[in-house]
């Protein structure tokens, strides 16, 4: 049962991923949102543009659910240290933020201890640094915003085109990224 409600969850999340970049970004904007909250937005952004995926060796539109996943910890981080800025956003973006408890636990279950290793990846987020653009600048300086929000949009239109068919597709093979997080559990 948890995989399939896992798959359930993971399929609209994973459709609307650019999206889901778009809001992250407004956080990162969003002075009502803490500097921690922020911070830690900005490094997920860095992670998507600059990684090659949190869940080694999957590759395809399979690759970004890795990204969906920290993504969905760090509006988790946001809702807990900034409860009102998180509203402001939900009610910007219900489709991204009203699912999230669902999807954070569907994740837990059916990912069980693997999720510990996004858990770790998170905590990584704010001390990112690509080519001298740092995460905390990003939040600080208006170069760093800036030269951030163009990544981002640069990503969006170079990278990240897939649609449902793709995600539904990707996603009947879901089970190939728990032996990969299990190998970094350990």
């Amino acid at each position: 049962m948890s995989r399939e409600r896992f798959v359930q969850l993971m399929t609209p999340a994973l459709s609307r991923f650019s999206q889901d970049l778009k809001s992250l970004l407004r956080i990162v904007e969003d002075p009502e949102s803490d500097d921690e909250s922020r911070v830690a937005a900005a490094g997920a952004l860095l992670h998507v543009i600059f990684s090659n995926g949190a869940i080694p060796g999957v590759r395809g539109v399979l690759r970004y659910l890795g990204d969906v996943l920290l993504i969905r910890l760090v509006l988790d981080g946001v809702r807990e240290r900034s409860p009102d800025a998180f509203q402001k956003h939900a009610k910007a973006s219900p489709e991204m933020f009203e699912p999230l408890s669902d999807e954070l636990d569907a994740m837990r279950a059916y990912l069980d201890d693997r999720v510990s290793v996004f858990e770790k990846a998170v905590e990584k987020f704010p001390t990112l640094n690509h080519q001298g653009h740092q995460a905390s600048a990003c939040i600080e300086d208006a170069e760093s915003s800036t030269w951030l929000y163009d990544a981002v949009h640069e990503v969006l239109i170079d990278e990240i085109d897939f649609d449902e068919e793709d995600v539904v597709r990707e996603l009947k093979q879901v089970d190939r990224i728990l032996a990969p997080l299990a190998s970094r559990v350990r």
